[in-house]
């Protein structure tokens, strides 16, 4: 199980998230390759957390520990990244769609 990440971590997404934490420039570098390498980033952070929280059950389930704490804080922070997720996923795809309306 991860303990060295913070649960308000998932909901700090700055624009530095989605240009690797360096100013954007101004030529025009910020492409879809940047921010889809920062969308997958966010997918594979939710199922981290979804796997440690799973993980976590399965140890208190089993026995290993008894930290109902350390339980309750992983399906947090694994809930509250899978509804950012979510959400984002839907601001991404109503923006695509509103696009998609233009007439050009």
């Amino acid at each position: 199980m991860r303990t060295d990440t913070d649960l308000f971590q998932v909901q700090k997404l700055t624009l530095d998230n989605f240009n690797g934490g360096s100013p954007i420039q101004k030529s025009g570098d910020y492409g879809f390759e940047t921010f889809f390498d920062a969308a997958m980033g966010l997918y594979n952070e939710t199922n981290i957390y979804q796997l440690d929280a799973e993980q976590a059950q399965i140890d208190y389930v089993t026995g290993k520990t008894d930290d109902i704490i350390a339980l309750n804080m992983a399906q947090s922070r694994a809930t509250s990244s899978l509804q950012f997720t979510t959400q984002v996923t839907n601001k991404v795809l109503n923006a695509y769609q509103e696009i998609m309306r233009m007439q050009i």
